[in-house]
Parts: structure tokens; C-alpha cells; sequence
């Protein structure tokens, strides 16, 4: 497909841009003066001073224009619009109109114009607030680059007593986000702490507005000490109360209690202890509401469970990889005195149906039901309102917006995958997208998922093309994704036009920043050089899980250096990744543990997530931290995981 003009948004800095889906086009008087202003951008550099009425009002046009297209969330237009006021501007007001023009490119995420225009800012101009504010602006541009350790340094210097509450929160904010890229996720929870006092800026915000910032903060907060260990937050407690950091690891901790007691503990007095050993930490009813009902409520903890498995049939490999890891779960349980009694029910067994297993299941005393795998089988339970007790499916509905009482989806769901590489290509500053994917129902269901989070975010897929998997050549649909074809096309038509042969080297196209491919490891190794071959080697390429095995193999996936791609800790061997059980089922089973490596770590999250479903679905910010990802529970009631980061280096996938 040609790049038409609504693909090239990184224009050009001096030109004025007008995105024709969302402006109304300038009067011709209001374009002379934009194209004055390009012009004297271009041949000179140079400033001018309007002291005449007229110029005045051209500058309130173009400020007019610059607000509106900021409301309706045209950034890049609104950025050059900011730019070209600071050289009409008087001196005084210069900085504030870059600094604006900064602040608008980054919200639409170009950061490499966002940081030409924050280089050739005024600094020497600017007030103290304002230096501050550049340095912000240094900090975000960093932090987009996914250079955490250059945000920390532009942030060395803590902001002066006149800093304003909304620049101290963003400081603190940028130095947790930066600790909790580069994996530093106590220092992060310490800026977080740290930025609360100054979430009620400004002045005039009506209660609500404040109270809902410092709980999304606390979340934050929450949502990283979920990530610790019990040791760690132990031996992180140094400083005495009434220091607010200790005490929110003291609060985790006895979360962590609470979790695994028996009745036991007297939590309602242990929390009070709490609140007179730190009466300054005002913790959100929410969280405290979710640990009183690990008290009062206890851990959900089924005594019969039954287990809808196709054992035979096309998926019974899976199927009993799966099972394999629900039971080592179930043997490697300690927190029960009295483990639950599990049966298993073949789906795929002659003349039965998912429903029926199902009511057989509950006849039989099951108080919680894993299963089934297949989609058909899900969609079935969901439309026949089938789950009357508790139920943990293996896989996802055909339509997310169907939620049944008691039935909760889970699975390894390549959505969530496709979903996570939007937000992080994002967050790594780009927004224009190319797009490879297989042929079929699974690849379109992918693209799509990435496509509508990608667009959700601002950003936007310049073209995307499917391949046959059987191939080995994937030239074609490269070559259509990249351009090529219309490049040599032009070399055609020149030659015609002028008698002539001529030197030339095909150009890929120019407006995109980066590549979403989804390919298994054999497609990937063929796909990764032929864009080397057709001149898109300088592109970064995000990938799905997909593209991995799992297996160490420097020789076989050397051709995949610097695809970044997320996956989860139970193949990536992150800190949950080396278990004994781990070593256990690759011990027991070599040649499954390889082949079916992430059915085991499902079966085996399937079989841990049972005690913790109903609190999950009370309080939906809970997270369970399993050898799946980060799980959370959405409002349909569908599993949501979270994945760590890797990327190949020298043929080796490492984390990030």
C-alpha cells in the first residue's frame, strides 16, 4: 500500500502539518503566514518581533490553531504550531512556547522531534521553573529511549523549595519509572512513597480528583511490593517507624501473613499495631479492605476438584502436559494439611460433551472445575450458563464481552502478548508500525489485537502483510510491506522517461519505526535476514513469545539478534523460572519439558490460582505473581498476564 500524506507524520520541523482527518484547513491568509514562518526556518534561523497589529494577530491565530489541535489530540501539528510561536514571539515568552511544543510532541510520541526541538531551546532563557521543567523534559525524552540510567541522570538534583507540587510528583515519578526498568523495584517503591505529598497539586483539584491520584500511586506501590519476595521485604525494613517506606513493607508483610493463615493470626489487632506504629501513613481503604477479607473470608480452598482434559484425541499430548503440572502443583502444596482429592475427566472420550462432563463433575461433589481447553467448549459453558460452582477454564471465549457468574478464563492467550508489544514499543518511543503476521484465522486475530491497542495509544500501523508459514522464501510479502516493488517501479518509469538505464538501489520506505512480527522460530530465522536483505536492517523488530522454544541454541537463533520479545518467567528462567519444581519436571520428563514447556508452567498456575480466584475477583487489582506472568483479573472476568522482556543477543535470549 502507498504511504499516503496521513502516513508521513515525522514531517519535517519547519513545516507546518495539518492532519486533514481532524483540522479544518487554514484560511489562506493564516497559510501565507505558516509558509513565511517555515521559510524563514529554513533559510536563515532567524527571529522576528511582531509590533504591529496585525502580526499580533496572526500570532493569536496560530495560537488558536495550536490549542485545537492540542484538544483534539493532533500532538504533532499542535508541536510545530508551539515551535513557530517561539520565533514570533517576544523573548520573554519564547521558553514557554518551547517548552510547550516539547511537551506536545512527546504526548503523541515523536520523541526524535520532541528531542531536536529540546535541544535547540533557550535555556539560558529560561526561569527557574522552567530549567526545572527542561530537565523533566530531558528526563521523558530518556526514559523513552529506554534509557533509564540517562533519566536518573538528567534527575540528580532534587527540585529547589520553589518547585511547584505537579513538578516534584513528575520528578518522583520519572525516578520510579526508570528504577523499575532498570529492575530496581525497591528504589522504585521509594520515589513512589516519596511523590504522594505532592499529588494534590493543584490547589483548586476537588477532593476526588486528589484522593483518586494517591490510589492509583499507593496500586503502583502495591502492585511492585506484590513483586518481593518475603525475604527481601524483611530485610529491607531498616529504618524505624514512623519512616513510610518500612511501613509499607510491613503492611506487605502482613498481607503475606494474613494470605497464609489458618485463623491463626489476629490480623485485626495486627493492623491496628500497624496504624500506631505509623499514624502518618494513610494506606487506602481499598487495600485494607482487601486484607481483612483474607481474614475474614479465608483462602478459597476446595476439598474435591475436578480436571476437564481432553486425554485423548488430537490435544491429549497438551492435555496431559497440562495435568503433569497441575498435579506436581498439587504434590509441591504446602500450605494445606489436608490436600483436595482431584479427578479427571477425558473431554474427548466417545459420546461425551464438554456440558455433560461438566454436570457430572458437580454430581460428584466437585467443589472447583479446571477446564475445559478448547474454545468450542468454553463458549459452550458461557451460553448454557452451565458453571454453577467455581471454574477456572483453560482457555478464552470467542467473545470477550460474554462474562458468566462463577466462570473464570484463563490461558495463554497470545492476544495479552500482542496487547503488552504495543504498549512497549510505545513506551520505547515509537508510532508507526509495520506489521507480519501468518495467514489465517490465529494471525488475523493477533494482528488485530495489536492493531486496536496500538491505535488506543495514538500510534498507527503504516501496512501490514501475512505470509504462508509452509514458505521459506518470504520475499514477497517483505517486499510489499517495505515498498520495494514501488521503488523499482520508479526506476522504470525514470528509465523509460529518459532512453537510459541507470545505477540503482531499491529504498524500503521511510515512515515507519519498527516491525510487529509473529513467526515460530523456524519462520523467524528466515524472516529476521531477508529484512537485513531488503534494506530494513536499521528497523527494530518486537516479537511474540512464539518466536522462542525455550531451548538455549546460539548457533540457531543467532540470525534473531536484538529482537526484543516478552515470555514467560517459566521459559525466560527468570527468579521463579529455577525452582525445584522446575527442575523437577525437566528431570522427569526431558523431552515434554522442552517440547510443551509453557503448558506445564499453565497447568501448574491453574492448580495455584484456585485459593486465590474469589479474592481476585473482590478486589481486581490483586495480583498473583505465577510461572505465567503477573496475573490479574479483568472486569470480564478473563485472566489478564502480565510478561517480562528479552532479547536476543550473540544467539541468546536474555532477560531485560
Amino acid at each position: 500500500m502507498p504511504a499516503t500524506e496521513a502516513h508521513f507524520t515525522k514531517t519535517d520541523l519547519t513545516e507546518p502539518y495539518f492532519p486533514q482527518s481532524t483540522m479544518a484547513r487554514p484560511s489562506p491568509r493564516f497559510r501565507i503566514l505558516l509558509a513565511a514562518i517555515a521559510l524563514s526556518v529554513v533559510v536563515a534561523g532567524c527571529t522576528t518581533t511582531p509590533d504591529d497589529r496585525g502580526a499580533k494577530r496572526e500570532a493569536a491565530d496560530l495560537i488558536n490553531f495550536a490549542e485545537k489541535a492540542e484538544r483534539e489530540g493532533s500532538y504533532e501539528a499542535a508541536g510545530n504550531a508551539y515551535r513557530q510561536l517561539a520565533l514570533i514571539t517576544p523573548r520573554e515568552q519564547r521558553t514557554g512556547f518551547q517548552i510547550k511544543a516539547v511537551n506536545q510532541l512527546l504526548a503523541g510520541n515523536y520523541i526524535a522531534q520532541a528531542k531536536r526541538a529540546l535541544q535547540l531551546t533557550s535555556h539560558g532563557e529560561a526561569t527557574p521553573a522552567q530549567q526545572l521543567d527542561l530537565r523533566l523534559l530531558a528526563a521523558r525524552i530518556a526514559l523513552a529511549e529506554g534509557d533509564p540510567v540517562g533519566t536518573l541522570d538528567h534527575l540528580q538534583q532534587p527540585p529547589s523549595a520553589f518547585a511547584s507540587n505537579a513538578q516534584r510528583a513528575q520528578y518522583h515519578w520519572l525516578r520510579a519509572q526508570a528504577y523499575s526498568r532498570a529492575g530496581n523495584l525497591i528504589e522504585a517503591i521509594r520515589e513512589y512513597v516519596s511523590r504522594e505529598p505532592f499529588l494534590a497539586a493543584p490547589l483548586d483539584a476537588p477532593p476526588e480528583e486528589v484522593e483518586q491520584r494517591i490510589e492509583e500511586n499507593q496500586l503502583l506501590i502495591w502492585q511492585s511490593l506484590t513483586m518481593l519476595s518475603d525475604e527481601v521485604l524483611e530485610q529491607l525494613r531498616i529504618e524505624p517507624p514512623p519512616n513510610p517506606l518500612s511501613g509499607w513493607l510491613e503492611f506487605a508483610l502482613l498481607a503475606r501473613q494474613a494470605q497464609r493463615s489458618d485463623g491463626g493470626l489476629d490480623l485485626t489487632q495486627s493492623l491496628e499495631t500497624w496504624r500506631s506504629r505509623y499514624p502518618d501513613l494513610q494506606v487506602s481503604e481499598n487495600l485494607f479492605a482487601a486484607i481483612t477479607a483474607l481474614q475474614s473470608d479465608g483462602m478459597f480452598h476446595p476439598r474435591k476438584i475436578a480436571l476437564l482434559l481432553p486425554m485423548s484425541g488430537n490435544f491429549a499430548k497438551a492435555a496431559a502436559v497440562i495435568r503433569d503440572g497441575f498435579l506436581a502443583a498439587h504434590f509441591d502444596d504446602s500450605q494445606r494439611d489436608e490436600p483436595p482429592t482431584i479427578r479427571i475427566y477425558d473431554t474427548a472420550a466417545n459420546g461425551k460433551t464438554t456440558s455433560g462432563l461438566y454436570q457430572q463433575a458437580v454430581d460428584d461433589g466437585a467443589e472447583f472445575i479446571v477446564g475445559p481447553l478448547s474454545k468450542a467448549g468454553v463458549d459452550a459453558l458461557i451460553e448454557q450458563e452451565s458453571a454453577t460452582v467455581p471454574t477456572l477454564t483453560l482457555n478464552y471465549g470467542t467473545d470477550a464481552s460474554q462474562i458468566a457468574d462463577n466462570l473464570f478464563q484463563f490461558g495463554l492467550s497470545p492476544e495479552d502478548e500482542a496487547r503488552q508489544l504495543a504498549e512497549r514499543a510505545w513506551l520505547d518511543g515509537y508510532n508507526q508500525a509495520l506489521a507480519i503476521v501468518p495467514e489465517g484465522e490465529w494471525g488475523a486475530r493477533i494482528l488485530n489485537a495489536f492493531t486496536d491497542s496500538w491505535e488506543a495509544l495514538n500510534g498507527t500501523v503504516v501496512e501490514h502483510q501475512s505470509y504462508a508459514s509452509s514458505n521459506n522464501d518470504f520475499s514477497g510479502p517483505l517486499r510489499n510491506m517495505l515498498n520495494i516493488d514501488e521503488s523499482e517501479q520508479r526506476k522504470k518509469e525514470l528509465q523509460r522517461l529518459l532512453g537510459t538505464k541507470l545505477k540503482f538501489e531499491p529504498r524500503r520506505r521511510q515512515d515507519a519505526d519498527f516491525v510487529f512480527m509473529v513467526a515460530f522460530p523456524r519462520q523467524a530465522r528466515l524472516i529476521k535476514p531477508q529484512l537485513k536483505f531488503h534494506y530494513a536492517s536499521d528497523l527494530p523488530v518486537y516479537a511474540t513469545s512464539h518466536i522462542y522454544s525455550g531451548i538455549a541454541d546460539r548457533d540457531a537463533n543467532r540470525d534473531l539478534d536484538e529482537v526484543t520479545f516478552c515470555d514467560i518467567p517459566w521459559v525466560l528462567n527468570s527468579s521463579r523460572g529455577s525452582t525445584h519444581l522446575s527442575q523437577r519436571i525437566r528431570k522427569l520428563w526431558p523431552d515434554e519439558s522442552n517440547q510443551y514447556t509453557r503448558f506445564y508452567a499453565l497447568g501448574i498456575d491453574a492448580y495455584n490460582l484456585i485459593p486465590h480466584i474469589k479474592h481476585m475477583a473482590t478486589f481486581r487489582y490483586e495480583r498473583h505473581n505465577g510461572e505465567t506472568g503477573s496475573l490479574s483479573l479483568d472486569e470480564s472476568n478473563r485472566i489478564f498476564r502480565t510478561l517480562p522482556w528479552a532479547r536476543f543477543r550473540r544467539g541468546i535470549a536474555r532477560p531485560l
